[in-house]
């Protein structure tokens, strides 16, 4: 069964997928690679499908990447909830600081005024965006 979100590309900025780092969300692999081929020729950042699959990203001599494999986990879904669910934390208390400004300020959503994210990869993905 085909799935929209074996599209999606999840990169946390930590090698170790352990560590939720700084996450950027793609819409596919080809717009992730420029953002992948800036670290050079041995991209050591963990790479995940949106459904959960570890990416395998490989670069040549000249820094131009490829997705050389993907590889099914049966932790996946919890590995990217959890890098998923750190940027939403990091992002809602970001805009709890903002609410109360007067310059730029942003308005909460009832539920993020209650501290409520959502709990699914999509939610999450909804409220957090995707990098361009």
């Amino acid at each position: 069964m085909s799935n929209w979100l074996h599209d999606l590309v999840l990169v946390n900025d930590s090698p170790d997928e352990s560590r939720p780092g700084d996450v950027s969300v793609f819409r596919s692999f080809a717009d992730a690679r420029s953002y992948l081929e800036h670290w050079g020729e041995e991209p050591e950042l963990a790479v995940f499908s949106g459904a959960g699959e570890k990416l395998i990203v490989e670069a040549d001599a000249s820094g131009n990447v490829r997705l050389s494999r993907r590889e099914p986990r049966a932790d996946g879904q919890e590995i990217i909830i959890s890098w998923l669910r750190r940027s939403a934390e990091t992002l809602l208390a970001e805009r709890r600081r903002r609410a109360g400004k007067r310059w730029k300020p942003v308005h909460l959503g009832e539920m993020e005024a209650q501290g409520v994210l959502p709990q699914t990869v999509e939610g999450l993905i909804a409220y957090l965006g995707f990098t361009i």
